[in-house]
């Protein structure tokens, strides 16, 4: 499952006590100020670059949600933000796999080095999410 379907499925389905709590504003702010659309965000994966636009949403989406600042991944950024939905077992694959990207520093790589980490972070899978959080709320 892709990190960004991921974080929307678990925001429709719990109520989460950090800052995924605003990633709806954050994501709309994000897709504004990188002239692109939610469309855009799910073709993502259909070309083998999505283009600048679309890699400069998730710098922007990625910084405001605390994962990334001064083109570095946080130190336990990972763990702090989903950490409470996700096994330890999960956040430290994340963190090991993820964690050794790095960046240039100029703006352009600034982009690409958050898309790279959305791409990693997009190796989340439904089976890492904790037991509970996967079917509360649901009626069926």
């Amino acid at each position: 499952m892709h990190f960004f379907t991921c974080c929307a499925l678990l925001l429709v389905v719990v109520t989460l006590p950090t800052c995924f709590v605003q990633a709806g504003p954050i994501k709309d702010q994000c897709m504004a100020a990188a002239g692109i659309t939610a469309q855009d965000v799910a073709n993502r994966h259909e070309t083998d670059d999505p283009g600048h636009s679309v890699k400069c949403f998730f710098r922007c989406f990625l910084e405001n949600i605390g994962i990334i600042a001064d083109n570095q991944i946080i130190p336990g950024a990972f763990d702090r933000v989903l950490g409470h939905i996700v096994t330890a077992e999960a956040v430290e694959r994340m963190e090991a796999t993820c964690n050794m990207i790095k960046s240039e520093t100029t703006y352009d790589e600034s982009c690409e080095f958050a898309w790279q980490i959305s791409e990693c972070y997009e190796g989340v899978r439904l089976s890492d999410v904790k037991k509970g959080r996967r079917t509360r709320n649901h009626r069926g």
